[in-house]
């Protein structure tokens, strides 16, 4: 699909932030994301857990108080980040929606980069890239990133792309591509559904650097044995497009 006139490209931000056990991250988180505010931001939807604690609601009721912007949502389906995000993602009343989380490993300041890329080209998308020029990992565990190096690698190849970062949940998706295409993902595994659809459907894609830092606090619910849920995402995906692109059997030539 084609990307925008970026002559007329009024970008109206809603910024969905997945909360969790997080406390002082979601002060810092916010701080950032209103500090590097250029006049984007629509609204900052806080996506919290049921199971989040009292001071992690507290934090985030009190932004709620202190901007109107700021919007406080309970997750219906819980647990899951992919729910929490097709949530926010549904919620959203912007015309571009950031997808992220509370706990700065992923980084706030770069949705200003994001926001940026949008504004240069128009595209559908942008996906933050940590495995660019002026990207990186701080405090990754050593094995988990020789896998993530090969994993990008091979789904690089197999979708025949130039993205290079499949998994992370970092991305600035158009409002169209929230809600025009139907979203599977309850865990993790919407990460690199949100970029693998939108890619397959033939939206116009940009990236942007970005470092992904270890968390300060709290704990990932994302085990080790969960990431294989990113690589049954990703073939589901590519094997459902290269059925759809086979011609019907007895169908006229």
């Amino acid at each position: 699909m084609a990307g925008k006139s970026v002559q007329d490209l009024e970008v109206q931000l809603s910024i969905v932030v997945t909360v969790y056990t997080e406390t002082f991250s979601i002060d810092e988180t916010m701080k950032i994301l209103f500090a590097n505010d250029r006049g984007y931001i629509r609204e900052i939807l806080l996506v919290a857990s049921p199971k989040a604690s009292e001071e992690t609601f507290s934090i985030c009721r009190k932004w709620t108080e202190q901007d109107r912007r700021v919007k406080l949502l309970v997750q219906r389906n819980n647990p899951g980040i992919g729910w929490a995000y097709r949530e926010g993602m549904q919620a959203a009343t912007g015309n571009y929606v950031a997808l992220m989380a509370a706990d700065l490993e992923t980084e706030p300041a770069a949705v200003d980069r994001m926001v940026r890329k949008l504004q240069e080209t128009g595209c559908d998308a942008v996906i933050a890239n940590r495995w660019l020029p002026g990207g990186g990992f701080t405090n990754y565990d050593p094995l988990k990133l020789v896998l993530n190096w090969v994993f990008q690698k091979m789904f690089r190849v197999l979708f025949w792309t130039r993205i290079g970062d499949f998994t992370f949940g970092l991305k600035l998706l158009s409002k169209e591509i929230a809600e025009a295409l139907e979203w599977e993902g309850t865990m993790h595994e919407i990460c690199i559904e949100t970029t693998v659809k939108p890619l397959k459907q033939g939206y116009r894609l940009e990236q942007v650097p970005t470092v992904w830092v270890g968390r300060r606090e709290g704990r990932s619910v994302n085990t080790f044995f969960r990431n294989f849920r990113y690589v049954k995402m990703g073939f589901k995906i590519f094997l459902a497009s290269v059925r759809a692109a086979k011609p019907t059997p007895g169908a006229a030539a």
